[in-house]
């Protein structure tokens, strides 16, 4: 039996009040509830998002799956109960045939229960080999500033550009292109432009909980700081927001870690994206 309620749009402000009490160790839950809020204000995305709870338990201990589902399926679960008592219950009953789902952002904490759930039902789940790091920036600590060169300049991205940013994200998959058009209208982001061209030679997506995503330079134009440029730039639009920036990167990629620490980002946990196979 399915005990997952969804939890109505005028309960969502006081769960965000709920997890303002614990920003400090998961800003990424309190956008994407902000996020969520947003996006039901809309008449297209307004059922993009799905905040769900075992019953009004949300309001005990915070637990919540949250499904995504514009142009993909991806599930996110959180809980301040450090057991995980009802977080485990609602994942026993959650459906998990759609065949785009994903585990979404799983958080270090959560990760052995999602993966208990997942061997007693039988779910296969493909994961990469190391967890992702999550980096963000405590507002109070955000000293930086836009400081565009001149022979650029930044604006905010359409979502005619997506091919092209899909083209070489190393992220696409079959469909991906409508994914990222999907990810800038609703939520926007940054590219950096040639003055002498217009060419957009690094960009970076608001992504689906409001964070910093999908952030590349083109290869001609890597080590000139475009890619510090695009993610200034939609930091500080998230700062003035009222939000933590924040993004996830993969362990071995150097680069973005190295950019996060210069504008003050700080690590603040790990967390796992996980395909389910459906076969």
């Amino acid at each position: 039996m399915d005990i997952l309620c969804e939890i109505p749009d005028e309960n969502l402000p006081a769960l965000a009040t709920l997890y303002e009490k614990h920003v400090l160790w998961a800003p990424h839950v309190l956008s994407l509830i902000n996020t969520g809020m947003r996006l039901k204000n809309t008449n297209k995305f307004r059922d993009s998002v799905s905040f769900l709870s075992v019953n009004e338990m949300w309001r005990e201990d915070g637990t919540i799956i949250v499904i995504m589902k514009f142009h993909c399926y991806n599930i996110f679960v959180f809980t301040l109960d450090d057991h995980c008592v009802t977080l485990r219950q609602a994942l026993l009953t959650t459906d998990f045939t759609n065949p785009q789902a994903v585990f979404f952002c799983v958080h270090e904490k959560h990760l052995p229960t999602v993966e208990q759930v997942a061997k007693e039902r039988n779910l296969r789940l493909s994961k990469a080999p190391l967890p992702y790091l999550i980096f963000a920036l405590n507002p109070s600590k955000a000293t930086f500033a836009l400081d565009c060169p001149p022979d650029v300049y930044v604006k905010k991205l359409d979502p005619t550009l997506s091919d092209k940013i899909n083209s070489v994200w190393p992220h696409k998959y079959p469909g991906s292109e409508n994914y990222v058009s999907g990810l800038i209208e609703m939520n926007g982001g940054y590219g950096v432009f040639l003055r002498s061209s217009n060419e957009m030679v690094a960009w970076v997506v608001k992504h689906c909980f409001g964070h910093i995503g999908v952030l590349q330079t083109d290869e001609k134009h890597k080590k000139k700081g475009y890619g510090s440029l695009v993610t200034r730039a939609l930091a500080l639009e998230i700062l003035d927001e009222g939000h933590w920036p924040f993004g996830t990167v993969y362990p071995d990629n150097a680069g973005s870690i190295k950019l996060f620490e210069k504008l003050g980002f700080e690590r603040i946990g790990f967390a796992s994206y996980m395909d389910i196979i459906n076969t």
